[in-house]
């Protein structure tokens, strides 16, 4: 396991770090987390990590132009889907264009990842088709 975790881009660890901490902040908002102070550190917390993450990822495409601009595509969007999704759902929880902007990310997500599958043959494009599926039923939900 070790051995294949070496064989990953730096990127693509820090990508899978930002999609595993989005699930628990989400799942703790819905079912454990009542104080606003926590839902706030959370956030900004995330925040943080994924702001770190956009902004390596566009200066990674600049200078280096990555391999594929569909991944390119794929990581930003669905990056900032869990950032517009955590900040609708945590933060601004009645404002109705993050509401908006949170369902168009989620089908741009989809499409980007639905892209990735068909034209680059790239299975991670399911995990995108996935994630914004279950956001847009548990907003639909919320």
């Amino acid at each position: 396991m070790i051995k294949k975790m070496r064989e990953l881009a730096p990127m693509e660890l820090y990508f899978r770090l930002i999609s595993l901490m989005f699930w628990p902040i989400y799942w703790y908002k819905w079912i454990v987390i009542t104080i606003e102070n926590y839902n706030n550190i959370l956030f900004y917390i995330y925040f943080v990590v994924d702001a770190i993450f956009i902004t390596l990822l566009i200066i990674k495409y600049i200078r280096k132009k990555i391999e594929s601009k569909r991944y390119f595509k794929f990581a930003l969007s669905m990056s900032l889907t869990y950032l517009i999704t955590l900040s609708s759902f945590m933060i601004f929880t009645t404002n109705i264009t993050l509401l908006y902007a949170q369902i168009i990310m989620c089908i741009i997500l989809m499409v980007e990842s639905w892209k990735l599958i068909k034209e680059d043959y790239n299975d991670i494009g399911v995990v995108g088709v996935l994630a914004a599926l279950l956001i847009l039923i548990l907003t639909y939900f919320y």
